[in-house]
């Protein structure tokens, strides 16, 4: 395979300074980049969690990668470490180390009496007495990162506007029930990869690898009611292209090998800059919610992408009940390095108003499962191998023009100060007041008067409605001036709070509820409240909506979502005056009740259902299909397509097989619709772990679960097909046109 970027335009890629990095940024005009952390203080950070006094209490990935086969990997070699500035000149001078001897730790979230921290498989909670841990982490989730590579596995434990805890990577949220150090456990919509953030709203932001940043249309689980109903309504959007400007040439990518140099249609990085064109590290999102950076920026989107050494920013765009994104610096980027080692992973918005940079400083980037002969001739060939221990930076990026905020310890404020802190233009101080005062937990009667006043202002009301759900105190009564706002941020955050009622106080909001304005944005809340309050005049005002915003996006879906329980009610009230062909299925699919599964294990004998059990375990470790697929095979948005009842997995053999030992690109169609992926599935052939048996029992497991029925593929199928393709490149993958539709 030929030379993708010439010798001479590759620089050196040697260990530097903190000082020496610096050096290496280009940053917008009008911010400065400058370090808050560095080591010997942190080591190979990647995610972290401000406490109420504004330390940093940081994860260490210490394991990952630490050598260019991963062979230590599953050592407890990660730390959980508590970083503060004891002098007050904005830059971390102290580290206590709360925890050590953890495998890859990768979420944390601060809890009445503890923290909750996730590793490579489970969920944890351990108590603590001050900052030193009280007894053994116990587990409080054996599930929460099933599956996959440590590319591919939940992390996250975010706390949403609705004091739930979120996620990437995962279709699971967690609120922690403090007295018995136990989580409840619940289902959501599936996000994101690595990193997650959200805006003042509360709806969520996320994104893959090869998409920069996707945005959650909705706030979270509004169409999540009703599990009867099998919609597959689209919740969410890709906020802008995915195109990267890097400072430098990018020789160092998985995929810079996909070039026209190589006899490609198409080129990973550019063949006359040598630079990546779009995203294909991207990770670590957040929404900038602080005062001080210029407000032009505010609620704006930064992602990270390390593999290309740089941050981008996206402008982001709320209008009629959609998002979209925008490029505000045209054909370069908000941050870019030349140092090759620079690898941001995670932002986050600060106590003091502004953005911190998580940044692994770490030579390899890329996981073992997917270091292709290609790239691990790169990182050979510059040292990016090693030092495998030792470094790691925090950087803020702040206004060159406006001091910081100072950070208070909320600790030591009342109940009074900490409710006017619910007003600060700082998102991270706001969330941290919200929580402060339910951890404590506080008297809800001065909030309730806060926001009886009507004085507090429509963002600053939202967090009020919220912090008294979290105290378990939300009345109807506490949302009908809410409800009547000209506000619709304000007006759904209202209905969206209601939800967490019951029934008989949901029925006392039905005429403010029916009295709701229904705009683009307001509509879906007012049809899931309606759908959800068990009355027979609710379920009227509800199919008067119907009748003149069904065209609405989204509101078909969210009645149904609150149809669960009421969906014999409301027929009997539309009496068929409401019929539209997918919602009438939805409904008769929520007043037949739940369908009783197969196994299909149930269904095979001998040896074919020993290579299912073996394709199962490979599916969801070695070969990490289900990071891209789901547990479910229903696909993975902007991640995989579905596997489940596609016509590409139960077809022809040949095609399956030849698809996983070289890997495919899309469009493709399936069933008959084109999906277009954002990202390249590659071979399982170039993987030194996976032999032929192990895609033969891979092939097999995916062609029999689910609802899947279609026969077992042997080894010798596999080790025919590899034969029979055997002059094919190394990593060129298939695509549609290889294959004939009649297929």
């Amino acid at each position: 395979m030929g030379k993708i970027v010439p010798e001479e335009l590759i620089p050196p890629a040697p260990v530097l300074t903190v000082e020496e990095a610096l050096k290496t940024f280009t940053i917008e005009k009008g911010f400065i980049i400058e370090p808050v952390a560095a080591e010997p203080l942190v080591d190979k950070p990647v995610a972290l969690t401000f406490d109420p006094s504004g330390r940093m209490w940081v994860c260490e990935m210490r394991g990952y990668m630490p050598d260019i086969d991963g062979k230590l990997e599953n050592m407890a070699t990660g730390r959980i470490a508590i970083l503060e500035d004891t002098t007050g000149d904005g830059k971390a001078d102290k580290r206590t180390t709360f925890l050590d001897k953890i495998v890859l730790p990768r979420a944390i979230s601060l809890v009445p009496g503890g923290i909750l921290y996730g590793d490579q498989n489970n969920l944890y909670f351990v108590a603590r007495n001050g900052d030193k841990p009280k007894g053994k982490a116990v587990v409080v989730d054996d599930k929460f990162a099933p599956g996959g590579n440590v590319e591919h596995k939940t992390n996250g434990l975010m706390s949403g506007i609705d004091n739930w805890l979120y996620n990437a990577k995962s279709n699971a949220r967690f609120k922690f029930i403090p007295g018995e150090n136990k989580i409840i456990k619940d289902t959501t919509a599936f996000r994101g990869q690595w990193g997650i953030s959200r805006d003042n709203f509360g709806r969520l932001f996320h994104n893959s690898n090869s998409t920069l940043l996707i945005g959650d249309r909705v706030l979270p689980n509004l169409l999540n009611g009703n599990k009867l109903a099998k919609m597959k309504a689209k919740t969410t959007e890709r906020i802008g292209s995915n195109a990267v400007f890097p400072g430098r040439v990018t020789p160092g990518l998985n995929r810079a090998y996909i070039s026209s140099h190589n006899g490609y249609s198409s080129n990973t990085i550019d063949p006359k800059t040598f630079k990546l064109t779009n995203a294909t590290g991207a990770c670590g999102p957040v929404i900038y919610r602080g005062n001080n950076l210029p407000s032009s920026v505010n609620e704006n989107g930064f992602v990270c992408e390390s593999s290309a050494q740089l941050i981008k920013m996206i402008g982001v765009e709320d209008k009629d009940g959609t998002l979209k994104g925008s490029h505000p610096l045209d054909n370069r980027d908000f941050l870019t390095s030349t140092d090759e080692r620079f690898r941001p992973v995670n932002m986050y918005n600060a106590p003091d108003g502004s953005l911190y940079i998580l940044d692994m400083y770490h030579g390899i980037i890329q996981h073992k499962t997917y270091m292709t002969t290609y790239l691990r001739a790169q990182t050979l060939s510059r040292g990016l191998e090693g030092p495998g221990y030792g470094h790691g930076r925090i950087y803020r990026i702040r206004s060159a023009s406006k001091r910081l905020a100072t950070v208070e310890d909320l600790t030591k404020a009342s109940d009074i100060d900490l409710i006017k802190k619910l007003d600060s233009p700082i998102g991270a101080v706001r969330d941290l007041a919200q929580k402060e005062l339910i951890d404590r937990p506080s008297d809800p009667k001065p909030i309730i008067e806060a926001l009886a006043t009507g004085a507090a202002g429509e963002l600053t009301s939202i967090h009020l409605i919220w912090t008294l759900e979290g105290l378990g105190a939300l009345k109807a009564e506490h949302l009908v001036g809410a409800l009547t706002s000209t506000n619709e941020e304000l007006v759904s955050s209202a209905l969206y709070a209601a939800l967490s009622m019951t029934d008989s106080e949901l029925m006392k909001l039905e005429a403010s509820t029916a009295a709701v304005k229904a705009t683009a944005m307001t509509a879906p809340y007012k049809a899931r409240v309606l759908a959800a309050t068990p009355s027979p005049l609710a379920q009227e005002a509800l199919v008067s909506l119907l009748e003149e915003h069904h065209k609405i996006s989204l509101v078909r879906e969210a009645a149904i979502s609150g149809l669960s329980g009421t969906a014999i009610l409301f027929d009997k009230v539309n009496k068929g005056r409401f019929s539209e062909k997918s919602f009438d299925k939805w409904l008769q699919e929520s007043k037949r009740g739940p369908q009783k599964q197969i196994d299909p294990k149930t269904l095979l004998k001998g040896e074919h259902l020993a290579s299912f059990m073996r394709g199962e375990k490979l599916y969801s470790t070695t070969a990490a299909c289900i990071g891209c697929h789901g547990q479910d095979g229903a696909g993975l948005p902007n991640l995989g397509p579905q596997l489940d009842g596609s016509d590409w997995v139960t077809g022809s053999e040949d095609r399956l097989v030849k698809i996983l030992i070289h890997g495919l690109t899309g469009p493709i169609l399936i069933n008959g619709k084109t999906f277009t992926p954002q990202a390249f599935m590659p071979g399982l052939g170039v993987n030194p772990s996976i032999n032929d048996g192990d895609i033969a029992d891979i092939s097999t497991f995916i062609r029999a679960n689910w609802t899947n029925r279609a026969s077992k593929i042997t080894e010798a199928t596999v080790t025919a097909i590899r034969r029979e393709t055997s002059e094919r490149s190394a990593g060129q993958m298939y695509s549609q046109k290889d294959f004939p539709l009649k297929d």
